[in-house]
């Protein structure tokens, strides 16, 4: 009797057999040796790029958030049809002009109250034991010490003082002197690379869409979804970060600056905008603007309760206004990131790299929330959190 071959059927053993290669090959993909040949080769490459580009990493790593920030400004002026290179000449000539103009209104206000405050400061320095003498005997009533308020003494023993440490401070002098001068090419270098910034965020302006297509392209295509969706999201917090913090930085110098001039005390203005400059750190600015308008304030109207309450009602008012309307209304909800996380991230990044640490603080943890709620979210989905093999999804036929 002859057997015919069976030419289709699902309960065939032929089926099951030429199909079984075909399986195999799908769920081994692509050898684990070549991804990692891969992963070393890139990171080996990247890391030469990084110590290539060392002597000026910093210069191009702020060209490129400058340029990342003003990106969107000239994407909406191309829109309306003016070129890309007219944009970014527009977006300079705006920046240098905004520049000129606040160094026009804040110069002279500087220079006015400057000497003011230095007028204030020979009186101030002059009855300064007797402002102090009341909180002197409150802290010898209550404590039992006395502390000396011998100012005229200080005055008698600070020239020999002076004389008697003139020797180190020439060797002071004399090694700050040849520290600049073998530092000479260093500082040169700095300058040089500041003076070429604008020339590289120009260039990194106008081919920034390229420039993240060509990076888009290295992704392989079957990532390209879930890298696209973690890239929007972690664009969207940076930008709701960094171009809202900016915002409300500039609105709390004003309002910082508005409430010390209220007050009366001298350099009002530059306190005011230095505050709000700093508050992209968040709660630097706040602290260093209290203490700066305290001292101001003492000197200006001596101690009391004037200069203690009139600052800390100012900054304590703006702060309620940055908290309950400014940071929802402009930042919103959108980095989401608990306050305690913010305060632990900023002490950890002070603790690494000090200042840049802090500035940098809030945007990384930002991108690593967002990574770490998608492994979350794939873990979720894993076999190791459902229990089900993922084999079963994906019967033997």
């Amino acid at each position: 009797m002859i057997r015919r071959t069976p030419h289709s059927g699902s309960g065939s053993p032929n089926r099951r057999r030429t199909r079984l290669p075909t399986r195999q090959a799908t769920h081994t993909g692509v050898p684990l040796w070549a991804k990692i040949t891969w992963g070393l080769g890139f990171a080996i490459i990247l890391s030469v790029i990084l110590w290539i580009l060392r002597p000026v990493f910093a210069v191009l790593a702020g060209s490129a958030a400058i340029a990342y920030l003003l990106d969107p400004v000239a994407d909406w002026l191309q829109a309306r049809k003016i070129s890309r290179e007219a944009s970014i000449g527009i977006i300079f000539t705006t920046a240098f002009v905004s520049l000129l103009l606040f160094g026009l209104l804040i110069i002279p206000s500087f220079v006015v109250q400057g000497k003011a405050l230095a007028a204030d400061l020979a009186p101030f320095f002059q009855g300064l034991d007797q402002q102090l003498e009341p909180t002197v005997e409150f802290v010898a009533k209550h404590t039992g010490y006395q502390v000396s308020l011998d100012l005229a003494y200080l005055q008698d023993t600070a020239p020999s003082w002076i004389s008697q440490n003139t020797s180190k401070l020439q060797h002071w002098g004399s090694a700050l002197f040849q520290g600049l001068f073998t530092q000479g090419l260093g500082l040169l270098s700095a300058i040089v690379n500041l003076t070429l910034m604008p020339i590289f965020v120009y260039y990194l302006l106008r081919d920034w869409d390229k420039l993240t297509a060509s990076l888009s392209k290295l992704v392989p295509p079957r990532h390209l979804p879930p890298v696209s969706r973690v890239a929007t999201q972690v664009n969207s917090r940076l930008n709701a970060f960094v171009r809202g913090q900016i915002t409300v930085c500039m609105a709390l110098a004003v309002l910082y600056s508005a409430g010390l001039l209220i007050l009366g005390i001298d350099l009002a203005i530059p306190v005011g905008v230095v505050s709000g400059v700093l508050f992209v750190v968040p709660y630097l600015g706040t602290a260093v603007g209290i203490v700066l308008s305290i001292i101001l304030a003492t000197m200006k109207f001596g101690f009391g309760l004037k200069m203690l309450l009139g600052p800390l009602l100012v900054y304590g008012l703006v702060q309620v206004i940055e908290g309950y309307w400014l940071t929802p209304k402009i930042v919103g909800d959108k980095v989401g990131l608990h306050p305690l996380v913010v305060m632990i991230a900023l002490i950890v990044g002070g603790s690494l790299l000090g200042i840049w640490g802090m500035l940098l603080a809030i945007p990384v943890t930002a991108v690593f929330s967002v990574l770490g709620s998608e492994w979350i979210q794939n873990y979720y989905k894993s076999s190791v959190f459902t229990g089900q093999d993922d084999n079963k999804s994906h019967p033997s036929v």
